[in-house]
């Protein structure tokens, strides 16, 4: 399983460095490195009049471990539980524009447009036994066996399987409140468009499992209001956002539960073109309402509702870099590596481990 830590996050900025190096120090800094929140915030800035920025981000999560609440459990206890498979581990993906412009000093508007990409590991469960015609999730129909020991070199088998393609598209208008010489205050008003798959099938036409439909299918609703202020060359901020479906269900019979969100953050500037921070952040996640309106398994703990959601608190490092000279004068980078510090999931699911949070961009 691929996954981050410090030491990397460390070598990629060693990297990167000479990249930028003519991004040297000077006496009054064009761009400001810690004017951005770190790489992991969205929203979390407006332009002047007139001002476009296009930029890019990324995000990768890597998740393995089994929980129950906020223990960690073994597979037997799954088994004992009713389920034949295991989820051993898992990665999310996303890709996503982030482009926006400044109607006015007051007004920003902003769209993302965004891929996604997931890939689960599978094994049987301790002490599972499999029968005649059963499908294994993500694999299809096994075919029929025929005796016990034909079934043995199977029941502790791994699988993958995975999905990936458009996900669901964000549109907001960030609308100023404060702009003092002490802080900053805005408040966003996001729309998400179910633009991303929630049918995909099995190989066996049975849905796959809810969290790795690409979309939530459902028209969300996505405010947030952002703080931000800062002294010499230390800055901070905080931002409390929310993720509202506004429908009962989507075309596959579901919907995800509302997401309520709350991060702060501190930034401090080491050069002109160079920024440190830490961040901590706190997660509601509902379980899922609905349920599939078509055949769909039940053997592992990603096929069921009960099984998602949960409250979660995450801490993160990162840095921003911005040259103050040269080709790449403007050009912002920010990285962010981020791990779960703990976690409570409703039913069984697999622990986040690790994460991390990429943004490039240029205001023009």
């Amino acid at each position: 399983m691929y996954s981050f830590n410090v030491k990397k996050l460390s070598v990629a900025l060693i990297v990167i460095s000479p990249m930028i190096a003519k991004a040297h120090d000077v006496e009054s800094p064009s761009f400001l490195p810690e004017s951005h929140a770190p790489a992991g915030v969205m929203s979390d800035h407006l332009h002047k009049q007139g001002e476009w920025m296009v930029g890019y981000r990324f995000m990768r999560e890597n998740f393995s471990g089994l929980y129950y609440g906020s223990e960690k459990v073994t597979g037997a206890e799954l088994n004992a539980a009713g389920y034949s498979m295991q989820p051993r581990s898992m990665a999310m993906e996303m890709h996503m524009l982030d482009i926006m412009y400044a109607v006015s000093d007051n007004l920003t508007l902003m769209l993302m447009p965004q891929t996604m990409s997931m890939d689960m590991t599978m094994k049987m469960t301790e002490g599972s036994h499999m029968h005649g015609d059963m499908a294994m999730d993500g694999m299809g129909a096994m075919g029929e066996m025929s005796t016990a020991e034909e079934a043995k070199p199977a029941m502790h088998a791994s699988h993958s399987h995975g999905t990936s393609g458009i996900g669901d598209t964000v549109f907001a208008g960030l609308f100023r409140l404060a702009d003092t010489s002490g802080y900053k205050l805005h408040t966003t008003l996001g729309i998400s468009a179910p633009t991303g798959d929630v049918d995909l099938k099995n190989t066996d036409g049975t849905f796959t499992h809810y969290g790795m439909q690409l979309g939530s299918g459902t028209w969300d609703f996505m405010p947030s209001i952002t703080y931000s202020s800062g002294r010499e060359r230390l800055s901070w901020g905080a931002q409390a956002s929310a993720r509202l479906p506004m429908e009962d269900k989507n075309d596959s019979g579901f919907r995800f539960g509302e997401r309520y969100a709350a991060t702060a953050w501190s930034a401090y500037r080491l050069t002109n073109w160079l920024s440190l921070s830490s961040r901590l952040s706190y997660t509601k996640q509902l379980d899922i309402n609905g349920h599939y309106n078509g055949p769909h398994n039940h053997s592992s703990p990603a096929d069921l509702q009960k099984n998602y959601g949960g409250e979660f608190v995450d801490a993160a490092v990162g840095a921003n870099m911005v040259p103050q000279g040269g080709a790449l004068a403007g050009v912002r980078l920010g990285l962010e590596w981020s791990s779960r510090v703990s976690g409570h999931y409703n039913g069984y699911q697999l622990g986040r481990d690790d994460g991390l949070n990429m943004s490039l961009s240029y205001a023009f």
